[in-house]
C-alpha cells in the first residue's frame, strides 16, 4: 500500500522581465539536499545548474527556465526560498569602517519585500543611427557567468556574448531577426558602429534591472550607522 504523500501549497509570482504570472511550490527536502551539495562543491557551474534544476522542479507552469533573464532566476529563487525555509533571512553584514572581527551586524531581511529595480533610462530598444537600431534580449545566467570570466583583453568573447543578446536589428522598412542572420553578419554590424553608438549598446547591460534591497544597520563596535544596498543573489544567501 502506498504511503500518504505531502500536498504542497501553490503560490503565484510575476516574472520581472515579462510581467507574466507563474505558479510555483516550495522546494522539498530532496531539492534542498541538491542545493546544499552544490554549495559544498564550491563550483559555480554546479551551483547554477542546481539552481536552475530546483526552479524547474518548483514551477508549475510550462516555462523555459533556460531562457530566464538573470534577475528572473534570482527573484524566482528568492520567492521560492521564502515559502520553503522562511520569509525572513538573517544576514551578517561587516562594518565598512572597522577592522575588528566583531564588527558584524545582524540584519533581518524580509524576502517578500525584495524587488527587481529597473532604471528609468533603461530600454531594450536602442536607436543607433538614421532610424536604424537594435532590440536586445536579457542575458541568461549562463551568459552572465561567461561575462564574469572574460579577460578584458579577450574582445572576441565579449562580442560573442553581445551578439547572443541581440534579438533583432530594425530600420524604417524591416525587422531583421538575429536568429535569421549569421554570426559574421551580426559581428560586421557591430564592428561598423562608432564608439558613441556602441556605448548605447553597452548601456543596455550597465542599466539592466537588478534584484536589490536597501538596509540600515549599526556597527556593534564603533556605533557607526550604515545604509547599504544589497544586489544580486549572493548578497542575500
Amino acid at each position: 500500500m502506498a504511503l500518504p504523500m505531502n500536498n504542497t501549497p501553490t503560490y503565484t509570482l510575476v516574472l520581472p522581465s515579462t510581467g507574466k504570472e507563474v505558479k510555483y511550490r516550495p522546494f522539498l527536502i530532496k531539492e534542498e539536499k541538491t542545493l546544499l551539495l552544490a554549495h559544498q562543491s564550491e563550483d559555480p557551474k554546479v551551483m547554477i545548474e542546481s539552481l536552475k534544476g530546483v526552479i524547474k522542479s518548483c514551477l508549475k507552469d510550462d516555462t523555459d527556465v533556460e531562457k530566464f533573464a538573470t534577475f528572473d532566476i534570482e527573484y524566482v529563487f528568492t520567492q521560492i526560498r521564502a515559502k520553503s525555509v522562511g520569509e525572513i533571512a538573517e544576514l551578517m553584514i561587516k562594518c565598512d569602517t572597522c577592522t575588528d572581527e566583531k564588527a558584524v551586524a545582524k540584519v533581518d531581511i524580509d524576502l517578500t519585500k525584495i524587488e527587481v529595480k529597473k532604471s528609468p533610462e533603461h530600454t531594450n530598444k536602442i536607436e543607433l543611427f538614421a532610424d536604424v537600431g537594435v532590440i536586445m534580449k536579457y542575458p541568461t545566467i549562463d551568459i552572465i557567468k561567461k561575462l564574469e570570466n572574460i579577460d578584458n583583453a579577450n574582445l572576441d568573447e565579449a562580442f560573442d556574448i553581445i551578439i547572443e543578446c541581440i534579438d533583432a536589428v530594425y530600420d524604417t522598412e524591416q525587422v531583421y531577426h538575429a536568429r535569421e542572420q549569421s554570426k559574421e553578419e551580426l559581428l560586421q554590424f557591430l564592428n561598423n558602429l562608432s564608439s558613441e553608438q556602441f556605448s548605447k549598446v553597452q548601456k543596455f547591460f550597465e542599466t539592466m534591472p537588478k534584484m536589490s534591497h536597501a538596509v540600515d544597520y549599526k556597527c556593534p563596535v564603533c556605533g557607526k550607522e550604515h545604509h547599504k544596498v544589497l544586489e544580486g543573489l549572493n548578497s542575500f544567501f
